[in-house]
């Protein structure tokens, strides 16, 4: 599966991606989130996708950028392959909904450690005076599908942001395909692999 666009993007200004259906508590729970503050090693990303659809390791990630104002590239731009896991391992998960499989995503202990450099970094820039903006988004890469040809990818996302917070669906069940240029839209459905198994 190609990559897709941002399903959950929080600047480290705190918007979230105009093209999404945000729940209210999503926004709630986005607005009291700080990327640059967070523990990664607590960190969840859920990704709620059609039974046909089938997630492993590395085929969503987070990505985290910085850009200083007035400079034409990002001073950080990282980016973190997230290990994949079926939801009803996850303690707190909601159900999924009638046709869905619900994923979770979390960091290594690697990369853990190195998003924890990434936040220093940033932190250390404004600390010395820069003005800039940065992003920190969760995007599908991969994946496959057990019923083609792909027509539609209804999706939804949850996040927990630490070990005493819940998981809070932040974006409604939406078909991600309809959402995407014509041109994107073709090449998006053309480039999803066909599994191998049906488990």
């Amino acid at each position: 599966m190609a990559r897709i666009r941002s399903l959950l993007l929080v600047p480290l200004v705190v918007l979230l991606s105009g093209c999404l259906s945000v729940t209210p508590r999503g926004l709630v729970a986005m607005a009291g989130f700080n990327p640059l503050q967070m523990n990664p090693a607590e960190l969840g990303a859920g990704l709620g996708v059609p039974q046909s659809i089938r997630l492993a390791d590395g085929d969503a990630m987070i990505a985290m950028t910085w850009q200083v104002r007035g400079e034409a590239a990002p001073r950080v731009n990282e980016r973190f392959l997230l290990q994949i896991s079926d939801s009803s391992e996850i303690v707190g998960m909601p159900p999924p909904l009638r046709g869905e499989r619900i994923y979770v995503g979390r960091l290594s202990r690697l990369d853990s450690v190195r998003m924890r450099d990434v936040q220093e970094r940033i932190l250390r820039h404004k600390s010395e005076g820069l003005v800039g903006q940065g992003s920190f988004s969760i995007n599908l890469r991969g994946g496959c599908t057990t019923a083609p040809p792909l027509t539609e990818l209804p999706f939804r996302t949850f996040v927990k942001t630490g070990s005493d917070s819940s998981w809070i669906e932040t974006t409604r069940r939406s078909d991600f395909v309809a959402t995407l240029p014509a041109h994107e839209r073709k090449e998006f459905m053309q480039s999803v692999r066909i599994c191998n198994g049906t488990g």
